[in-house]
């Protein structure tokens, strides 16, 4: 293990020495000195050294390996055939790929450095045959890019057969290294490992390292040196894994206090200027960016969003339009943990975070998109009251420190309490950290769910935040900090301003106490007008089908068949009917053919059966009646099939229906 030195030096100072190009770009970039990852990491990379380096962010890991891989492909002497590349970095994300494409473009636009090509490569801005045609028309000696689509090029994709020469490589980088482990790439990272050399240099970056990178260390890297820049605080003298120029303070609040806290912070940050707020979801941040939006109290404010479900194009846009904002510019960045990682965003004052982050690492990240390269930052925490406070512990034993930051009035003022910043206190200590009444915040609420009222979208996009939010706390990786059964979900709602409750698992076994606010759905408008009309219109479908849903419970209760499913209905019951008696007319012709003699007297009245029995002739009537009903039903089915009569015809001579119903019918059709 190689421990970096405090005092790190001129890049003059460096063994082997870097090119003269190489110095004069730096100098043009403002670069006078190394930062010690840089001085510890760029001599063990140029003399064939592989390295796995774990330092703070904004410790200058880029340039760490930026630096080796350019002399490293000058000094080759031999150019590079069309095909081959020298070099390789991934990357997990498509805005660090962009943003180590740009330092790279800054070293190779030099006029007076000679000819490199770099091309990037990552999913979403192109396809597979558009990256391949780049790579064909470009030739590059180096590739930057994210694991899917790097792996689609090197490896190839189904019978596609790589077109990518890696047989002449000579440095592999994989950034943030325990990220690309986390993100699920450890498949497709094993798979291009398998294409490239055994003979190269091969470097893993990270201000956090996992055990989960053994595999690839041992798989990757041949005696590797592990080079690891610690800081110590200079009070205390403990170590710590975050910027010694950082400052990140936590606020105990209720759920429903957050959003007023962050106005509060922003307001009374009079010297920040440029903010990233993390949100726990994505439908939180597409949720809160329109909410913010709308609030008068941050006019002139310029906000962003930023999250992983963004369409390519849009996403890419508005990390641009972002970092290239003028440094007095007011802006707010609202996003989720893909911008928590190696993005160096320039001039960011201040980061706050809403919610801990469910995957811990994530913490130091976020925190440190300020305070970069030696700058001053600063970083707010905001933690709900109870069990989540002992989250600051958990920090501390990861070597994060955190002090507590008072809880902010309307005023800008702080709310007094006589409990000590160290954790400890809060079991000896009964006093709130919390005031027990705060009306300005009542008053931002319900500003915010009349704001909410204005549009039904704002509506749709609440109830999605909430439930994404509800879900993401259940999965917390620190869930005996973070417990479900903890959290009071009716202030959770309050502060999401929701008007009305959704219909979730969660909520169903749970006593809530919330206020609803009455609102006719069916009034309650989308401010989109085209959004508004299809509204409507599936509206009125939703209606007539429930109308007509009505007028078949009624038919069935009037016993009166009606529409093409009652047609069918109808006529299985007439089926039914003609088969009966057709049975009864063949029973009577058999009984015909049996009459043999008669016995006695027409007066007598007597008949004799074929088994010798007796029976009375007034009953034979009754045969004679139902034999003249059959008769009658044979002449209307001759009389139906010529169409002399229609089937209500027959069926009420028949008397199989009445008068009234017929008429009923004819009206309804």
């Amino acid at each position: 293990m190689c421990e970096a030195n405090a005092k790190a030096g001129t890049w003059n100072s460096l063994e082997p020495s870097l090119s003269p190009f190489i110095l004069e770009s730096l100098t043009t970039m403002g670069f006078s000195e190394m930062t010690p990852v840089q001085a510890s990491t760029i001599p063990l990379f140029m003399k064939n050294k592989d390295v796995v380096v774990e330092a703070v962010t904004g410790s200058g890991k880029t340039l760490a390996f930026v630096i080796p891989i350019i002399e490293k492909l000058v000094c080759r002497g031999k150019q590079l055939k069309i095909n081959e590349i020298g070099a390789l970095v991934v990357t997990p994300t498509r805005e660090l790929a962009q943003q180590i494409y740009e330092v790279f473009s800054i070293f190779l636009h030099d006029p007076n450095m000679p000819l490199l090509k770099h091309l990037l490569i990552t999913g979403g801005n192109n396809s597979v045959h558009e990256d391949i045609k780049h790579f064909k028309d470009l030739g590059p000696d180096i590739l930057i890019g994210t694991p899917g689509r790097l792996h689609e090029l090197i490896v190839g994709r189904g019978n596609d057969k790589s077109l990518v020469n890696t047989k002449a490589l000579e440095i592999l980088v994989l950034d943030e290294a325990d990220r690309l482990l986390d993100m699920g790439f450890s498949q497709k990272l094993n798979n291009i490992i398998a294409h490239l050399p055994k003979q190269r240099r091969t470097g893993l970056f990270s201000a956090t390292m996992t055990d989960g990178l053994t595999e690839v260390v041992r798989a990757g890297l041949r005696n590797p040196v592990k080079v690891v820049v610690k800081v110590e605080n200079i009070i205390s003298k403990n170590e710590q894994r975050t910027p010694a120029s950082l400052h990140i303070g936590y606020i105990i609040c209720e759920p429903n206090q957050k959003l007023s806290q962050l106005l509060r912070i922003i307001s009374r940050e009079t010297i920040a200027k440029k903010y990233i707020v993390y949100f726990a979801t994505c439908a939180c941040v597409d949720y809160f960016y329109k909410i913010l939006s709308k609030l008068p109290q941050l006019n002139g404010t310029s906000i962003y969003s930023l999250h992983g479900q963004m369409v390519t194009k849009r996403r890419t846009a508005t990390y641009q339009a972002f970092v290239n904002l003028p440094s007095a510019s007011a802006a707010l960045l609202l996003c989720t943990d893909v911008a928590a990682r190696g993005l160096d965003v320039p001039d960011i004052d201040c980061v706050i975070q809403m919610d801990p982050p469910q995957d811990p690492k994530a913490f130091a990240h976020r925190c440190g998109r300020t305070a970069r390269a030696g700058k001053e930052g600063k970083a707010y925490l905001l933690l709900g009251s109870g069990c989540e406070e002992v989250y600051v512990n958990f920090l501390k034993i990861r070597k994060i420190p955190l002090r507590l930051q008072q809880y902010l009035l309307p005023d800008g003022t702080e709310f007094t309490t006589t409990k000590s910043s160290s954790f400890s206190s809060f079991a000896d200590n009964n006093d709130s950290l919390i005031p027990i009444v705060d009306n300005e915040n009542d008053i931002l609420l319900n500003q915010i769910r009349n704001i909410v009222l204005t549009d039904r979208d704002l509506y749709d996009k609440g109830i999605k935040a909430f439930v994404s939010y509800i879900r993401f706390y259940s999965k917390h990786e620190a869930s005996y900090i973070f417990r479900s059964k903890d959290l009071d979900l009716g202030k959770v709602a309050k502060g999401f301003c929701l008007l009305r409750l959704p219909k979730m698992p969660e909520l169903k076994a749970t006593k809530i106490n919330f206020e609803e606010v009455l609102v006719d759905m069916d009034q309650y408008k989308y401010a989109d007008k085209e959004r508004e009309k299809k509204r409507l219109s599936k509206l009125a479908e939703e209606k007539e089908r429930k109308k007509n849903n009505n007028l078949v419970e009624l038919r069935k209760l009037r016993k009166v068949p009606k529409g093409p499913w009652s047609e069918k209905l109808a006529a299985k019951e007439r089926k039914k009917e003609r088969k009966s008696k057709n049975e009864k007319k063949k029973e009577l012709i058999k009984k015909r053919k049996l009459e043999e003699i008669i016995i006695d007297s027409p007066s007598t009245n007597k008949i004799k059966d074929n088994n010798n029995n007796m029976e009375d002739l007034n009953d034979s009537s009754i045969i004679e009646d139902e034999w003249e009903e059959l008769q009658k039903e044979k002449k209307l089915k001759k009389k139906l099939k010529l169409g002399k009569i229609n089937q209500g015809k027959f069926d009420q001579e028949m008397k199989l229906i009445t008068e009234n119903e017929i008429t009923m019918e004819d009206n309804d059709l």
